[in-house]
């Protein structure tokens, strides 16, 4: 009877360990079809439709999203990233966020420390960079974006960092960020 019963709880054990192994493996390759995604070019989760018909010029001023690139541009690599171009990131991202509420400047300076750390160690392409931004406008302007949606922005937002280089770890780091921001304006939203 004991025999059965040790043979019964060893069998539960292998189970749950080949479950969590199971589960790790599913999150590697996630990631891993992310980064293929970035490196091939296939749209941001976040990328807006172009309108059917648009007739209005584009406006003169840099639009919120392009002066965040240029903010993101400004980082160059291996240097020390000053205040200043700190508190012009945080200006930018909270410019960004279109909504009625805007993300709390805790956050925001959270993503913006793991940002600047990462944008100093390895270099973003001009075209990484737009994917990076279009982005970030999805998870600050939440407002009709599904779950699964916002997912694959975090998911994207990690996989542009690792392909570039990032440690995996400093990359999850900013994913995470991103994902906190992105639930604060969603829960204000409800």
């Amino acid at each position: 009877m004991k025999l059965i019963l040790i043979a019964s709880g060893s069998l539960l054990a292998l189970n749950a360990f080949a479950a969590g192994s199971e589960a790790i493996i599913k999150q590697r390759a996630k990631e891993l079809s992310n980064q293929n995604n970035v490196r091939q070019g296939v749209p941001s989760p976040a990328q807006p439709q172009p309108p059917a018909n648009q007739t209005t010029p584009p406006p003169v001023a840099l639009t919120p999203m392009a002066k965040l690139q240029t903010d993101v541009a400004a980082i160059k690599l291996n240097s020390p990233v000053t205040p200043g171009q700190k508190q012009q990131l945080a200006r930018s991202l909270m410019a960004l966020a279109q909504g009625p509420k805007k993300p709390s400047s805790g956050a925001v300076n959270k993503l913006v420390e793991d940002l600047s750390a990462a944008l100093s160690q390895k270099a973003l392409s001009e075209g990484t960079r737009s994917r990076l931004v279009q982005d970030l406008n999805g998870a600050l302007n939440p407002g009709n974006l599904q779950p699964t949606q916002m997912r694959d922005i975090v998911s994207d937002v990690q996989a542009v960092f690792q392909t570039a280089g990032v440690s995996r770890k400093d990359a999850v780091a900013i994913g995470d960020d991103v994902k906190a921001i992105a639930g604060e304006l969603q829960k204000s939203a409800n």
